[in-house]
C-alpha cells in the first residue's frame, strides 16, 4: 500500500528514523513529492499499515492516490474536476457504499475548500456513480492542496489519529514537534526530564508516551494550564508518569532541590494576548535559572522565534549552542536549539 505522510518541515531525519524503527521495511520511495516539503510517500505491506498510527513525528497520513497541479485562480476548480476524473481509485473505494470529500488548503486561492469538495465530489459521482454521505460515509476522499499542487488520498476511519487532547492551550505546540524535541534531547533510562513552561502538557506527555524509565516533571506558573495539562495526561494514559507542579520558571532554582538531565520546553513567543512579554527580558531571567538546575552533562532543548536572543544570553551565562534547526510551525519558522554547559 502507498501512503502520503505529512509532518513539520525540519523533522525529516526524525520521521525517517521513526519509520525505520516502527515499520519493518525500507519504505520511503519519494521525499518532497511534487517539490512540496514536509511530505514523503512510502510503500509498505498492508499488514504493516496499522503501525502508521504509532508514528508520533507524523501529523497525519492518507492512503495515497496521486497528485496533480492546479491553477490557484477560479480555473483551479476545473483542474480539480479533470484531475480527479483522470485518477484511478482502488477497488475498496469503488465498492464503498458512500463517500465524502474533505479538503485542506495552504496558500492563496480564489476558491474555498468547500468549492473544492463540491467539484471533486461531482467528479467522483460522475465517474463511479457513488453516493455522497457527509455523515455516515464509508470512504473519505482527502484533498491536500499546497499552493498549486493537489495531493489526493483516502482517509479511512481506522486511520484516525490516536492523539486526543481534551484541553487545548491557546499557544499549543504541535505534538509532532514536541516529539521531535524529545528525540533530539536523546533521553536515556534513568534520566530526569523537566519542562518548566509546560502549558497544556504536550512535551511531558510526548515524553511519557515515547520513553521508558525517565522521571518527568511539568511545571507552569498558571494553575489553570496545569489543570488542563493533567486532564490531557489522563486522557492520553500518561498521568502516572508525570509530576505537574506550579512553579515560576524565573524562580526555578528556588523551587527545585535537585538537578535534571534534560530540560525540554516551549517558552512563550510573546506574540499571544495570554503572554504579552518582552522575550529578551524573559529569556534573561529564565535561562540562568534553567542553567542552575541542569546537570553538568545535561542539555536544554527549546523552541523559539528569537534564536539570536537565546544565543546572546546563553553566551553570557556559560551555555553553548550544540545544535540548531528550523522547523515549520503553522505560519512561523521557529528554531529548535540545544544548549549545554560551556
Amino acid at each position: 500500500m502507498r501512503f502520503l505522510l505529512v509532518f513539520p518541515c525540519g523533522l525529516e531525519d526524525i520521521v525517517e528514523a521513526e519509520l525505520e524503527e516502527k515499520i519493518s521495511v525500507k519504505s520511503i520511495i519519494e521525499e518532497n513529492p511534487q517539490g512540496v516539503p514536509g511530505r514523503i510517500v512510502i510503500d509498505i505491506p498492508e499488514s504493516d499499515s496499522p503501525r502508521l498510527l504509532s508514528l508520533r513525528s507524523v501529523d497525519w497520513f492518507i492512503e495515497y492516490v496521486g497528485a496533480f497541479n492546479l491553477d490557484t485562480g477560479l480555473r483551479g476548480l476545473d483542474d480539480v474536476y479533470s484531475g480527479i476524473i483522470g485518477m484511478e481509485f482502488n477497488n475498496w473505494f469503488r465498492e464503498a457504499s458512500s463517500f465524502r470529500v474533505t479538503c485542506k488548503r495552504r496558500g492563496e486561492h480564489e476558491f474555498t475548500s468547500m468549492d473544492v469538495q463540491r467539484k471533486a465530489g461531482q467528479a467522483l459521482v460522475d465517474k463511479y456513480g457513488l453516493k455522497v454521505d457527509l455523515e455516515n460515509f464509508q470512504a473519505n476522499v482527502f484533498l491536500d492542496i499546497v499552493g498549486d499542487t493537489c495531493f489526493v488520498g483516502l482517509s479511512r476511519r481506522e486511520y484516525a489519529s490516536g492523539r486526543y487532547l481534551v484541553f487545548t492551550h491557546p499557544a499549543a505546540l504541535r505534538p509532532s514537534i514536541a516529539y521531535g524535541m524529545i528525540r533530539i534531547a536523546n533521553l536515556k533510562p534513568g534520566m530526569t526530564l523537566l519542562d518548566p513552561m509546560c502549558g497544556g502538557g504536550i512535551i511531558p506527555i510526548e515524553a511519557a508516551l515515547s520513553t521508558d524509565g525517565v522521571k518527568i516533571y511539568g511545571f507552569d506558573v498558571s494553575e489553570y494550564f496545569l489543570e488542563g495539562a493533567a486532564i490531557n495526561a489522563e486522557a492520553m494514559g500518561a498521568s502516572e508518569k508525570i509530576v505537574f507542579q506550579r512553579v515560576d520558571c524565573r524562580r526555578l532554582s528556588k523551587a527545585l532541590r535537585f538537578k535534571v538531565d534534560r530540560i525540554v520546553t516551549d517558552p512563550p513567543y510573546g506574540t499571544k494576548p495570554i503572554a504579552r512579554i518582552n522575550p529578551y527580558v524573559f529569556y534573561s531571567r529564565c535561562l540562568p535559572e534553567m542553567r542552575k538546575v541542569l546537570n553538568e552533562n545535561g542539555r536544554i532543548v527549546l523552541i523559539t522565534i528569537k534564536p539570536s536572543y537565546v544565543r546572546e544570553i546563553s553566551s553570557k551565562i556559560g551555555l553553548s549552542l550544540e545544535h540548531e534547526r528550523t522547523v515549520q510551525h503553522g505560519d512561523a519558522s521557529p528554531s529548535i536549539m540545544v544548549l549545554k554547559h560551556s
